[in-house]
């Protein structure tokens, strides 16, 4: 009811009969058509759609419709409508005492527009209604006035009629067994449920058509209103259910992505004071996620936990004065709090597991923080919450679990937008329909493959791999038992099989110890995975927070943006010389580099210098110029025990305007114009390059992993180790930069030093995507990205720090990436990539460098770009044209 789409019902109807037909059942005891405008309601409450008649007619109509197009019985229920009651039928006869015309007008207009329509089937409720039927005690399922005159011949239903459960107490408190089965059949209904005695039901029924009681006519009616919606459900041509799938088959991945469209659009923000949600990155130094009566492992702690930097506070749902004042001193250390009431209950009767203790503890932390409050309950529970004048955010969740946890935290954080509305009147500050709109799309989120329209069993390879991983050939049997009723779709679905396939090959052909594949569409990531260990040997498994050195990246996640960011500022101009901003003798042939053309790789800059040669003598580094642990004067550190001189970073530098600038200025790929990159930056901005991204890129985004020298900040396990070093620093680096000159520079560089895992990875390249704007900030303009995003000389592929695609079969990227596009890929094994045109964001982690740099595999079986290549493929994305 609180939806924003009426499709998605009809969808969710057409599931259903899926489902049910699946199983061997033609009836579904739904749609519930029952206005539930009294709030103390306890046996309808959220079975319904709301309290407006007119909402709760539009939903069960699509969903009505759902069921019967695709074969199965729609029965609306509990007619004449069981919404304006608070006793339980279950339990008692509960008492509806309105006029005719209210009912008329209210209760029973569903059911005339739904009959208009052809329904199918009617459930009758146990009620007693004297408007309607005044016989003392006499309930509705029982009442021939109520089903043969008031359903049958006013509404004009010739469907089949269903008695509610006859075994519950609104109708076995005043009718015996047998005695009710006999009376619902003289009332009108053509099926009885759930009998009490069904030998005395069949033995009392007989006797009543013997004495003529039920009379023939009436038996035929029923007996045919049956045969005919058997016929029309098909049973004239039964099949036994088909047990092989079964569960498969209902629980397939369509199903599941359904549900979660149906809490994406349900999911209600009623409070938003200051705009607060979405949650902007980097707006709040101190964040608290408070489970209220549970423990830490929620989907909705998880979730928070994997966007932004914040402390888990538990707190019981009754924490009594002193636990109470315990957790306001606690919370009151904190900028933000979000919490959420879990481990919630559907009943009215126990508060729906609402305390307002607890709602009282964090609303008086309002006072010195800014508060968030989800509720997984039905929404009535929001009038138990008596006092949230300083809770600014409220969310209503309607129930609780694990995936609407999942996609409430989401829209918390801006990865998806709130777009419900209220079906009920909460509360007297909350009415129906009332319901806040707020932003998303501001993250990546993580969703299934059918989310994009991809299908999740397609990415699992069938059978097992024994030759290359390039080319096609070798897949072919992976498809022999796919469905796919085209050419078309069979090579989409062989293109992502490839994907699972190619990744675990280059493991089994020894590229590298193991990967993560990260891809998105549209800002939503529907494939990301891990394959293989850390290293050969220890067989530490690769998991999502495994971090990697990304090498050359650094060039585009770190220098690059915070290039743009100067140019954007005004503060550097892509037309200017060197010397125009560092202290570079005129006579120096680099002084008069342009730095548009060293960012395109055209200044005539060698590859690259092995500084490190320098320092060492017979093998062995030179004692003046390192140290075993750190002391004045020597505090970079170059690995592990191992500290440089401070001023090498001088050195490398001189040694680089001593290195003759090549007479060729076409395209040459060179780090050296990325240690001059960095001066600039640090020069302008008085900080280093690694706190400059930090503070103006990472941490407004929310990156976790993302940065320099990553033993700072995380365990070394966390961290793929990169080359078994036996020339220069004599051990295997884990946790280091790999390069030999970032390392000399105490492990922050303009061209390598940045680690990450994919996530984070992936988040700055759809930044870049989005046009500079990631989790509620605008961190870059669109036309800065289009400037560094552009091809600025003939024949030069690159365009200002980014990698962009060549001619067919050369180049980066694979021959489907659009010339739109860009990226970048580092020696270590690493490739992030991003599609403007087509949303793909693509990012691939290795460290194929372990343990032996010289292990070129992964570039020789172009793994890379081939399990790129499949994702464009999947996708139906065709090759480039050439230029």
């Amino acid at each position: 009811g609180a939806m924003d789409d009426d499709e998605i019902i009809y969808e969710f109807g057409t599931e259903m009969a899926r489902q049910l037909k699946r199983l061997g059942v033609h009836v579904s005891f739904s749609p519930v058509v029952d206005v539930n405008n009294n709030p103390k309601n306890p046996v309808i409450s959220n079975r319904a759609f709301g309290e407006d008649t007119r909402l709760v007619v539009q939903r069960s109509l699509h969903y009505m419709n759902g069921l019967q197009d695709n074969g199965v019985l729609a029965v609306a229920k509990h007619f004449p409508g069981h919404g304006d009651t608070d006793a339980d039928s279950h339990k008692d006869l509960p008492l509806i005492n309105h006029p005719f015309e209210r009912l008329d007008t209210l209760e029973l207009k569903p059911y005339r527009e739904l009959i208009r329509k052809g329904l199918s089937s009617v459930m009758v409720a146990h009620l007693y209604i004297p408007s309607l039927d005044s016989t003392p005690n006499l309930a509705s399922t029982l009442s021939p006035k109520i089903i043969r005159d008031l359903l049958r011949t006013d509404l004009g239903f010739d469907g089949l009629v269903f008695t509610d459960a006859l075994n519950m107490q609104g109708v076995t408190r005043f009718w015996k067994p047998g005695e009710v089965d006999v009376k619902a059949l003289l009332a009108g209904n053509d099926v009885l449920l759930y009998s009490l005695d069904v030998p005395m039901a069949i033995n009392a029924v007989k006797k009543a058509i013997a004495d003529g009681s039920i009379s023939e006519k009436q038996v035929d009616q029923s007996v045919m209103r049956i045969l005919r919606a058997k016929e029309w459900a098909g049973l004239d041509r039964y099949k036994p259910v088909a047990i092989e799938s079964l569960t498969e088959d209902l629980n397939n991945t369509q199903a599941l992505q359904l549900r979660r469209k149906i809490i994406e659009h349900s999911i209600t923000v009623v409070k938003n004071g200051c705009d607060m949600i979405p949650v902007k990155s980097g707006a709040y130094e101190r964040i608290a996620v408070v489970p209220i009566g549970s423990g830490k492992d929620h989907a909705f702690v998880k979730t928070l936990q994997s966007y932004i930097n914040c402390d888990v506070v538990e707190m019981p749902k009754s924490p009594g004065l002193k636990g109470g004042m315990a957790l306001h001193d606690s919370l009151s250390k904190y900028d933000l709090v979000i919490a959420a009431y879990l481990e919630t209950s559907n009943k009215a009767t126990s508060n729906f597991g609402i305390t307002n203790e607890a709602a009282r503890i964090i609303n008086g932390s309002g006072a010195s923080a800014n508060v968030i409050l989800a509720v997984f309950a039905n929404p009535y529970a929001l009038d138990i919450l008596k006092d949230l004048s300083n809770t600014e955010g409220l969310v209503v969740g309607f129930q609780d679990d694990a995936l609407t946890q999942q996609v409430a935290a989401e829209i918390i954080v801006g990865a998806m937008p709130g777009v419900g509305a209220l079906p009920v009147t909460a509360c007297d500050a909350f009415a129906c329909y009332h319901g806040i709109d707020t932003d998303g799309g501001q993250r990546l989120r993580w969703v299934e493959p059918e989310y994009v329209g991809l299908k999740s069993t397609h990415f699992q390879p069938k059978k097992e791999l024994h030759t290359s991983a390039a080319g096609d050939e070798e897949y072919r049997e992976d498809m022999m038992d796919d469905k796919s009723d085209d050419a078309e779709s069979s090579a989409r679905s062989l293109a992502l099989m490839k994907v699972d396939s190619i990744a675990m090959s280059g493991i089994k052909l020894g590229a590298y110890p193991g990967c993560r594949v990260l891809a998105a569409k549209d800002g939503q990531v529907f494939y990301d995975k891990s394959f293989g260990n850390l290293d050969w040997i220890n067989k530490d498994a690769v998991n999502p927070e495994t971090v990697y050195d990304l090498a050359s990246i650094t060039k585009v996640a770190s220098s690059t943006l915070a290039t743009m960011k100067l140019y954007e500022e005004g503060e550097i101009d892509l037309d200017a010389r060197l010397s125009d901003y560092l202290d570079i003798p005129q006579e120096s042939e680099y002084a008069n580099v342009i730095i548009r053309d060293m960012l395109s790789h055209k200044a005539g800059f060698a590859a690259w210098i092995p500084f490190y040669t320098a320092t060492m003598q017979d093998g062995t580094l030179k004692s003046d110029i390192y140290r075993t642990s750190p002391e004045a004067g020597f505090e970079k550190q170059v690995a592990r025990d191992l500290y440089i001189s401070n001023s090498w970073s001088d050195t490398i530098f001189q040694a680089i305007l001593n290195t003759p600038l090549s007479s060729d200025r076409s395209y040459k790929y060179s780090d050296l114009g990325y240690y001059f990159i960095q001066r600039i930056i640090e020069k302008k901005k008085g900080v280093t390059l690694d706190k400059y991204v930090d503070s103006v890129f990472y941490q407004p985004m929310g990156l976790k992993s993302m940065g320099y020298n990553p033993l700072s900040r995380m365990q070394a396990k966390t961290i793929a180790p990169t080359e078994k070093d036996e020339i220069f620093r004599k051990q295997t680096i884990r946790g280091y930069v790999h390069d030999q000159g970032a390392a000399m520079m105490g492990g922050v560089a303009g061209h390598a030093g940045l680690f990450s895992n994919a996530r984070d990875l992936a988040a700055v390249m759809q930044m870049l995507v989005n046009g500079g704007s990631y989790a509620g900030n605008q961190l870059l303009s669109k036309e800065t990205i289009d400037e560094f995003n552009t091809c600025h000389f003939p024949g030069n592929r690159r365009g200002l720090g980014f990698d962009k695609p060549a001619g067919l079969n050369s180049g980066s990227t694979c021959n489907q990436a659009s010339w739109s596009s860009f990226g970048h890929t580092g020696f270590t094994g690493t490739m992030c990539w991003a599609d403007p045109e087509t949303g793909l964001v693509f990012v691939f982690l290795s460290n194929r460098v372990h343990p032996d740099a010289e292990n070129k595999k992964l570039q020789n079986l172009d793994i890379r770009t081939e399990i790129q290549a499949a994702f464009y493929k999947a996708f139906g994305f065709q090759n480039r044209p050439q230029r």
